[in-house]
């Protein structure tokens, strides 16, 4: 079918209410069939429905991305339109409700529409604004306007696309003119879409506040910052208060060949403003940035993030077409910033390269869906990855001296040099990488909403590093000649991916299927390696995606003899090498997103990075990071150093650590030696990885191997269970432990601990913990089960039963008994401050819980003061209620054992890391609190002391 393209004219008339937060207005639309069919009605989504309730298809996505805040929401918080009143050509429309989303309607048309006749549709509305959920709100009297108007839906060729406003899934509109008329209380800074008509005054205004802006960072820094504090006071004044002016103002916007309005409004912004002048110098942009006083600083070069935004994606796609190019500092909640034609509104990020990134980002939607109006819901990688893509050139560019580097903290990178050459292409391929081997990931054909959250963000990173190695294979200058071809041709249209297939193939000396299939069809992956076996380079393809493969050359010298682009690698190759050559690389410029660069050059130099930096995958980098944090009472304050390698994006889950500390207390080194594998290949397992861990402190040494796999389904997160495997060989020095909790000598254990978690609903989950534990003289089972309930925001109630029993018992090692108030760490898993006894500020049971085994959070102790134990079965049952108004938790603790007299039960307060007794039940007298000191001698504390180092 030849292409068509519905046409539609709005003239909008609102006025905003900014006392209780809502928009009166009244829509006139002239549609315009285009398409070869006749129609009975027109889709229209009226999305302010959205935030109406919990069952609209934004607030259920909501809850499964886990996201709690609308669902927690009041009601006077949210949102909604009606007031609505359809008619058509002079006749009252029919409207009939969508039976699943109540933001999507259908207008029956009085009378047929005809192909290229029109229709004039009118309607008042009335939008109560919710709070920023999403995208359109309000956060007091700062205002984000957006897809607010009753709009129809695209029609074209493949029929309606009637949609429901998502949080995570964009957006699909006809292309046409907007003449929106908007009033509102004056002392509004207020910035849209399209120019401004017949507002001398308000742009004088806007003027004048932009030299304000100049002269306020024109300021030196100590009395900028002093400026912007009160800046900020006074905002903060005006905001708890109504309009300095019931005096309103209407201004009158209008744009012609976009597909969207959007608008924003605020008091206090800070406005600056600047030019830009495309190639031929002939056309003046007007770059406007409004921000908050606040994060004045943050924002103070983004007339230049616009200037240099809008100058390259000109030159890599074609002209910006419009007047205006804004951006606005905003309350945003759907993430670092959102497009729409003209202006985009942004979330303040944590640096100025971030800020940029996500200004340039913005602005480079102008043309990935601004100007190619493409499906945003069902082809999210069109305009997000294409986007993200595009951001990896600009940066490239601009920041080309710097290789490219992203700034995310100065003093970081820059001085120390952690981090030094973070880059804008690793963090894509880093975002890549991270989930492309996944058994969750999924192809990029999907809709948006039946996407994962962590698979959404694929459709950012992976066509953006595919499209950076297509433009390697291909060449710059064919990139830039197809893209502009494509835009040529479909600007202000509703392309397909099949369209951009076909650009692609019609600029190609081959047909890229192999790209567009396996990139965007299927969740192929991309593993090449090398290895020299006999004097012989073999290329290896290790992943299902046998792409073109670029191999490099290199003598003695390291100098690069030859390169080849190396095509159909289905299973290992033996490298045809030049003369000379002694060292190979794949990819040698790391365009390819091979999902494991660890092994793609052959041989590796070694090089030393201060605490971390991107790794240089062709050479052994090895982090080497000061270590001063250790401590335990017998060793001491133990420095020394830490050196790790891999573990980064691009080693394939691939890891090596080794630690050499100093005992001074001791006059000893201490040290351990880990390494871990990914395991691929196991059914049973979503994913898995072997471990192999030495190392000596605190009394102990020795070895532990192990094996941890998750199993679960694909793309669901529950029910999802951990299987750990694990063999322990302790050497323990009876002078350097407690005697009464530990043995000294050797052991062999073997552990094996299964985990399984629901999630019930989305108010409760239920997990439980079963395992065994066996050495030469003892064998012990273990379950215990946990139930999550949470009844309100504040009512969170939490039941844990445990119950354990010996098989074996006898001779049975000190460390392996059951303690009833929480485990004593008895393989070294964990650091515990003091396993001596001998310290009175930490010992160990005196004041610190360490999770497992019955614990009750009271020091349950026998006649001699002692920690109680049991050798036989031993249970628990364990209650927190999290109440309203109240700063922590309440708990009550019950437990017991066969070989013990009597059932114990404590109950308290949980405040953070604070176990706060109030009763004790086996303290004969003196079993409640009669003064400070009883609460002091019986407070408990609980602290995750997993440092990265560990004394295995």
């Amino acid at each position: 079918m030849e292409y068509f393209q519905q046409d539609v004219k709005y003239e909008i008339e609102v006025t905003l209410n900014d006392k209780d937060h809502s928009l009166s207005g009244f829509e006139k639309i002239e549609y315009t069939n285009n398409s070869y069919d006749t129609l009975d009605f027109i889709w229209f989504h009226l999305w302010p429905n959205a935030y109406k309730n919990d069952s609209t298809a934004f607030a259920k996505q909501q809850i499964r991305m886990n996201n709690m805040r609308f669902a927690n929401s009041e009601k006077i918080d949210r949102g909604y339109i009606d007031s609505l009143n359809f008619v058509v050509d002079g006749i009252k429309a029919d409207l009939i409700q969508h039976p699943e989303w109540i933001d999507v309607c259908k207008i029956i048309l009085p009378n047929k529409l005809l192909p290229n006749q029109s229709v004039l549709i009118e309607t008042p509305f009335f939008i109560k604004l919710p709070l920023v959920f999403s995208r359109l709100g309000h956060s007091g009297q700062h205002y984000e306007i957006t897809q607010w108007y009753p709009k129809p839906a695209v029609y074209d060729h493949k029929g309606w696309h009637e949609m429901p406003y998502l949080n995570m899934g964009e957006f699909y509109s006809e292309f046409g003119v907007f003449d929106v008329k908007i009033t509102l209380p004056v002392d509004y800074r207020i910035m849209a879409t399209g120019d401004l008509v017949d507002a001398e005054n308000e742009i004088r205004w806007l003027d004048s506040l932009a030299v304000v802006g100049d002269s306020l960072h024109a300021l030196s820094k100590k009395k900028l910052k002093r400026k912007l504090k009160l800046m900020v006071k006074n905002s903060d004044i005006q905001n708890e208060n109504d309009s300095l002016s019931v005096k309103l103002k209407t201004l009158h916007f209008h744009q012609s060949n976009v597909h969207d309005f959007a608008w924003f409004a605020d008091k206090n912004w800070i406005v600056r403003k600047g030019n830009l002048f495309l190639s031929d110098s002939t056309k003046k942009i007007i770059l406007w940035s409004f921000y908050l006083p606040k994060n004045a600083e943050l924002w103070e070069n983004s007339i230049e993030y616009l200037h240099d935004s809008g100058m390259w994606f000109s030159k890599f796609y074609g002209d910006y077409p419009y007047n205006h190019l804004t951006a606005v500092d905003g309350d945003l909640s759907a993430g670092g910033g959102m497009e729409y034609p003209n202006i985009t509104v942004i979330s303040s990020g944590g640096s100025q390269d971030l800020l940029e990134y996500v200004i340039m980002h913005e602005v480079g939607h102008n043309w990935f869906y601004g100007i190619i109006g493409s499906n945003e819901r069902d082809h999210t990688w069109m305009d997000e990855g294409l986007n993200e893509y595009s951001n990896i050139r600009y940066w490239q560019k601009k920041y080309s001296s710097r290789n490219e580097q992203i700034l995310i903290q100065d003093i970081i990178q820059n001085k120390l040099g952690i981090g030094k050459n973070l880059s804008m292409s690793w963090i894509n391929y880093a975002g890549y990488v991270s989930a492309g081997i996944s058994k969750d990931s999924q192809p990029l054909n999907l809709t948006a909403d039946d996407y994962s959250s962590i698979n959404y963000g694929m459709h950012y990173t992976k066509p953006a590093v595919f499209m950076r190695y297509l433009e390697h294979y291909l060449s710059e200058e064919k990139i830039n000649i197809i893209f502009k071809d494509f835009f040529q041709k479909w600007k202000f249209k509703h392309p397909y991916p099949e369209d951009l297939e076909e650009v692609f193939n019609n600029h190609s000396n081959e047909d890229l299927d192999w790209f567009f299939d396996n990139v965007f069809e299927k969740t192929t992956y991309v593993d090449y390696g090398v290895t020299y076996v006999r004097n012989k380079f073999i290329l290896h393809n290790y992943g299902t995606f046998p792409c073109p493969v670029e191999v490099a050359y290199y003598d003695e010298n390291n100098k690069e003899i030859n390169r080849d682009w190396l095509h159909n690698i289905n299973d290992e190759r033996i490298l045809n090498t030049p003369p000379k050559t002694v060292k190979v690389k794949i990819d040698p410029d790391e365009h390819m997103p091979d999902i494991d660069r660890s092994n793609n050059g052959i041989p590796k130099n070694y090089e030393f990075n201060f605490i971390w930096d991107k790794p240089n995958y062709f050479n052994h980098a090895i982090n080497v990071v000061p270590w001063f944090f250790s401590y335990n009472y017998y060793n001491g304050f133990t420095p020394g150093i830490t050196a790790f390698s891999g573990y980064s994006p691009g080693y394939n889950s691939k890891g090596n650590t080794i630690s050499i500390l100093y005992d001074f207390k001791q006059d000893k080194p201490l040290g351990n030696v880990s390494f871990i594998r990914p395991l691929r290949g196991i059914s049973l397992f979503h994913e898995s990885s072997f471990k192999v861990r030495f190392g000596s402190g605190s009394g102990r040494t020795g070895i532990n191997i192990g094996v941890n796999g998750t199993i679960k389904s694909p793309l669901v997160d529950y029910p999802v269970s951990n299987l750990n495997i694990d063999l322990f060989y302790h050497i323990l020095d009876s002078t350097a432990l407690d005697p009464f909790l530990y043995d000294g000598g050797k052991y062999v254990i073997g552990s094996i601990l299964y985990n399984k978690k629901w999630k019930l609903n989305q108010k409760s989950s239920l997990s439980f913990t079963s395992g065994i534990k066996i050495g030469e003289k003892f064998s012990k089972g273990m379950f215990t089960a946990i139930l999550n309930q949470k009844f309100t925001k504040n009512v969170i109630t939490k039941i844990k039963f445990y119950i354990s029993d010996y098989l074996i018992s006898k001779d049975l090692p000190s460390q392996y008994r059951t303690f009833l108030s929480g485990s004593i760490d008895s393989d070294f898993q964990e650091n515990i401050l003091d396993r001596t006894g001998k310290s009175e500020n930490f010992k160990l049971l005196s004041n610190m819980i360490y999770k497992g085994g019955p614990g009750l959070r009271g020091l349950v102790r026998n006649r001699d003061g002692k920690p109680l134990f049991s050798e036989k079965r031993s249970w628990s049952l364990c209650f927190d209620q999290q109440l309203p108004y109240l700063p922590g938790k309440i708990f009550l603790d019950v437990g017991g054992a066969s070989d013990l007299e009597e059932i114990y039960m404590v109950s308290g307060f949980h405040i953070g890391p604070l176990f706060i007794p109030i009763y004790q039940s086996w303290e004969e007298s003196n079993n409640t609190p009669n003064n400070i000191d009883w609460m002091l001698n019986r407070i408990r504390f609980s602290f995750d002391l997993s440092l990265p180092i560990r004394f295995l």
